[in-house]
């Protein structure tokens, strides 16, 4: 019985995923096709006793980033500039989005919102938010009865 060598034969849903793609290269004009990613990417992770949110920002400078809590409902806003000295038409493939955007993240529990601080470096905003005293955990001991 012959051995049959798979790696050297085509396969068929590799070259039907390239050819899909190729279609959608040729409809780039129409880029209501494409599903455009929210910005800023952003991270929220619960660290107990606190919230830390990050936010990827590279090309927005801090004085371009305004961010405001209310209740448990946290927003971030901002522009993105287009490079000065390009025009629109010259871009042959664009990728990051510019202009004025906004994103609003829903927080798991009540926060302090008088104790929130953000600090930006190297175009990551790191916004730290102490939970509500009565949304923090609590350790509770137990006793014998009797």
């Amino acid at each position: 019985m012959s051995r049959v060598n798979w790696q050297r034969r085509g396969d068929p849903f590799r070259d039907l995923q390239r050819e899909v793609g190729r279609l959608f290269e040729s409809l780039e004009p129409l880029h209501t096709w494409r599903v455009e990613r929210l910005f800023p990417p952003l991270n929220l992770c619960d660290a107990g006793d606190r919230y830390f949110l990050t936010a990827q920002l590279p090309g927005v400078s801090p004085e371009d980033v305004d961010l405001s809590i209310t209740g448990e409902t946290l927003t971030l806003r901002g522009d993105r500039k287009r490079p000065e000295g390009v025009a629109e038409e010259s871009y042959r493939r664009q990728e990051r989005t510019f202009g004025r955007w906004t994103r609003t993240v829903t927080l798991p529990d009540r926060v302090d919102t008088g104790q929130v601080s953000a600090a930006f470096a190297q175009g990551l905003l790191t916004v730290t938010i102490p939970k509500a005293e009565s949304a923090r955990p609590r350790q509770i001991s137990v006793t014998a009865a009797g």
